[in-house]
Formats: C-alpha cells, sequence, structure tokens
C-alpha cells in the first residue's frame, strides 16, 4: 500500500468514528428527551388527578359537616328538594325525625367540648349504622340531627326513630376516664308534597320533639298525622307479634341473584328473609323484637329452614347463600345445624352468611363451628366486611370460602379514589386466603366496571334487579332436621 493512502484511510476511521458517536449521541439524547416527555406527562396527569380531587374535596365541604362527615344543613336543603320530587313521581311517602340530645350542654360544661365532640361522633356512628341504606342523616346545629326517611310507611318511621333512641342509649359512651351516658328525644312526621325547605321540617317535627323532652325525654313522639296516606294504621303490639314470631308461621323469602361479573350470568341467589307483611316485616325489626323476647334462636332457625326450603323451588344447581346469627351458631349443636341442610347434593351448594356486624368480640369462638359447617360441603361467608382491624381478625381465623364487601364500601366507587384504594387491599387480603369476593350493592353499570376492572369476580345489587318473593307451599318448612 502506497504511503500516502495511510493518511487518507486514518482520516477515513476518525470520519467515521466521529459519526458512530454523533448518531450515538443522538440517539440518546433522543431518549432523554423521551424519559423527559414521558415524566412531564405522569407529572401533568398527577396534577390535573390532584385538582380535580381538590375540586371534588371542596365541592364536598360546602355540603359537609366536618366534625360528624354528615350532610350539613345545605346539604339537606338538596337531598330534600331531590327526594320530594322523588316522592311525588312515585306517589310514596317521606318521613323527617328530628333528634336532639338529651342533656348535652351537661357533657360540654363537665368535660369539656373535645370530649363532647368524641360523644358525638360516636353517636352519630350508632345512628349510621342503625338505619338503612336509602335513609338520610344531618346535623343541623349543635346536637340536632335530621333524619329523613324515603319511601317509608309512618308506622315503620316510628319504630326506625325508635330503634334509633334504643341504639343511642344502648350502652354508655367510654373515654379514657369517664362512662358517658347519652339519650336522645325524637319527633316523627309525615312530610308534605308541597315542602320546600329545611325550616318547614324543622317547624313540623320540632313540636313533637318538644313533647318528648316534655314527656320525660329518651322518647319518640308524632307530630302531625298518626296513620299514612294509603290508610294503613299504626303496626300491631309488640306482645302480638312476639306470638306470631314464636309460631313461626310468618315467614317468607325473597331471592336475589348473585352475579358472575365476567359474562353477568346469574350464578346463585342470596335467600332473604321476610316476616309477617306489615311494619314489622324487615329482618331488623322482628329480630329486634325476638332479641328482647329471648326468642332469637328459635326464629333464626326458623328463617333459615324457610330460606332451605325455598331453595327447593329454584334453579336446581345454583348456588343459595343464607344468613345466619353467630349466636344461633354457637347456641345450635353443630350437628343438628348440619343435619338442616339438604341431603341431595345435587339441588345445589349452600353458603352459610355470617355477619361481620354480629360479632361479640373476639370471634376466635366460632372457628370450630365455622370448620364443621365446611367439612360437611357447607361453604361459610362472613357478610358486610368493612376494612377495620376487626375485619382482618376474622378473616384470618376464621378461613372463610366467602367474602362480602359491606355495600357502604361498593356504592359510589366509580367516583370514589378512597374506597378504590380500599378494596384493591382487601382484594389482596381475601386472593391470600384463596376465598371468593363478592361485592353487594351495586347499582350502577360505573361501579360495575370499577369492581370488575379490579378483578372483583361477584356482585350483587339492584343493578339487576330487586329481591323477589319465591312462593312456598304451607307445608314446607318445618324445624326438625332432614333425616
Amino acid at each position: 500500500m502506497a504511503t500516502f493512502e495511510l493518511p487518507v484511510i486514518a482520516a477515513t476511521l476518525i470520519g467515521i468514528s466521529a459519526a458512530v458517536h454523533f448518531v450515538r449521541k443522538r440517539r440518546l439524547e433522543k431518549r432523554i428527551n423521551d424519559v423527559r416527555i414521558a415524566e412531564l406527562e405522569e407529572s401533568i396527569s398527577s396534577l390535573t388527578a390532584q385538582l380535580e380531587d381538590t375540586r371534588l374535596r371542596l365541592d364536598r365541604l360546602q355540603i359537609i359537616d366536618p366534625l360528624t362527615e354528615l350532610t350539613n344543613r345545605r346539604g339537606l336543603e338538596i337531598v330534600l328538594g331531590r327526594e320530594v320530587n322523588r316522592a311525588q313521581r312515585n306517589g310514596s311517602q317521606i318521613v323527617a325525625v328530628l333528634l336532639n340530645c338529651d342533656d348535652f350542654k351537661k357533657i360540654n360544661e363537665s368535660l369539656g367540648h373535645a370530649v363532647g365532640d368524641v360523644a358525638l361522633r360516636e353517636m352519630v356512628d350508632r345512628i349510621v349504622t342503625t338505619l338503612r341504606p336509602s335513609d338520610y342523616v344531618a346535623r343541623i346545629g349543635g346536637d340536632e340531627f335530621v333524619i329523613l326517611l324515603t319511601d317509608t310507611l309512618f308506622a315503620e318511621a316510628k319504630l326506625i326513630a325508635e330503634r334509633v333512641r334504643l341504639s343511642v342509649a344502648e350502652s354508655p359512651i367510654r373515654n379514657s376516664n369517664d362512662n358517658i351516658y347519652m339519650t336522645a328525644s325524637l319527633g316523627v312526621a309525615i312530610l308534605p308534597y308541597e315542602i320546600s325547605s329545611v325550616e318547614e321540617l324543622l317547624s313540623m317535627t320540632r313540636h313533637a320533639m318538644k313533647e318528648s323532652k316534655v314527656a320525660g325525654k329518651n322518647r319518640v313522639s308524632e307530630g302531625l298525622v298518626a296513620v299514612s296516606r294509603n290508610g294503613q294504621g299504626i303496626s300491631p303490639e309488640a306482645s302480638d307479634i312476639v306470638e306470631v314470631l314464636r309460631k313461626g308461621e310468618c315467614f317468607r323469602c325473597a331471592k336475589h341473584p348473585i352475579i358472575r361479573l365476567s359474562d353477568e350470568v346469574q350464578v346463585g341467589y342470596e335467600l332473604l328473609i321476610r316476616g309477617p307483611i306489615g311494619p314489622f316485616q324487615m329482618p331488623y325489626d322482628f329480630f329486634r323484637i325476638a332479641i328482647e323476647s329471648n326468642i332469637l334462636t328459635r326464629v333464626d332457625l326458623r328463617c333459615m329452614k324457610t330460606c332451605i326450603a325455598a331453595a327447593q323451588y329454584l334453579e336446581r344447581g345454583s348456588k343459595f347463600d343464607v344468613n345466619i346469627f353467630p349466636s344461633t351458631i354457637i347456641d345450635t349443636p353443630i350437628d343438628r345445624l348440619i343435619e338442616m341442610f339438604p341431603l341431595d347434593k345435587n339441588l345445589g351448594t349452600f353458603c352459610v352468611e355470617i355477619s361481620e356486624q354480629q360479632f361479640i368480640g373476639d370471634p376466635s369462638y366460632l372457628k370450630e363451628h365455622v370448620a364443621a359447617l365446611k367439612k360437611a360441603g357447607v361453604q361459610v361467608a362472613i357478610d358486610d366486611v368493612g376494612f377495620g382491624r376487626s375485619s382482618l381478625e376474622s378473616l384470618i381465623l376464621l378461613e372463610p370460602d366467602v367474602v362480602k364487601v359491606d355495600i357502604k364500601y361498593v356504592a359510589g366507587i366509580a367516583m370514589d379514589v378512597q374506597k378504590q384504594r380500599l378494596l384493591r387491599r382487601l382484594i389482596g387480603v381475601v386472593d391470600a386466603l384463596g376465598a371468593e369476593l363478592v361485592a353487594e350493592g351495586v347499582e350502577t353499570r360505573e361501579d360495575m366496571e370499577v369492581i370488575k376492572s379490579m378483578g372483583v369476580e361477584y356482585a350483587q345489587g339492584y343493578l339487576w334487579g330487586y329481591p323477589a318473593e319465591v312462593k312456598l307451599p304451607n307445608s314446607a318448612v318445618s324445624l326438625e332436621p332432614n333425616k
């Protein structure tokens, strides 16, 4: 090779090396820019979400009482207008309850306002857990609250008000140094369709509430009318209801579908119990009477048998969920309880639902009974599961086959980031236990799509229909176990 060619080759190599370096540098710069752009886009998206979350919070603060997190007076105005319009369209009835704490001023003066605030929050928790999902409760100032009962007969409203009164006075509220005893006086009144403001509502209920105060406090008084618009009278005496419950011939079963979310196919039913037609037909009402009359176990077993009998008139091969009190499981010999379920396994799969809200203290006392039910082929579900420490203990101790998420953590989840975050955590726990997860209270397709996207397999709710009564022959139910 000629000597003069060497510089040319060297220059060419240097040029190629420089070009390669330049291309690599440009590619690296492009990758860095792409990363920076992605980071900026993610940051903008995060800031946009934070701004929207802040806006929603500000909107919520305008209608929410900061101490109790209940609807405030302004929020109640909105709810009242909406529900009165709905009642007028449907021809239904709205009843208002005004609740005022008895001698609450003494608590503030003797223990301080901080303790008074704690007592108020505890009392609110008791009120809210006593009410139905369709009811509203608002704080309108100080220690005064309004409960709005939609689509409710007057006799039913008085029973609900009585439940609230009992719940408030049920047991002392404990703080670090004292037991705080609280009671409340309540006034109940039917609202006319022409009502247009909270002030009118208060004028209609305040007189009845004051009657409760004058009569000795810690009681319920009624205002305006004592008969509902459809002419139905006041409920029968509790003593008559006790005898009806004791005989056990009054119970009816309603079926509510359980849906597989992947294809929205019905895979089973939750079998719900109903009492005698009238103001005592809902379980909360007649079970409270059964508890007070010391006949809960008998009534609960009769209810369970009614639901099991109803399953025999539904689609074979379905899954059937029946509810039972933890105390009934303990009070009934486990062999006899198991014998109440049909021997025909082709009928379908039965699942016993135990509400977490009914546990008394440490649920480990149920562990052996739950294990026996599962061994016999009866599945066990923990119902009304929330997100507190007690929920985790219950799930770990009892190892249920099914976990049912409480409606208050499902309804409206599409618009609630906090609920979504909590549900994801619960899904992780349930998956680790190898249990099925059922979301209760699904009422909108938006909520359904959110829980489905999270991997929840099954759901229940009004989106797929309301509970429908199962017609049973009169001879279908017996308290004797299956032979």
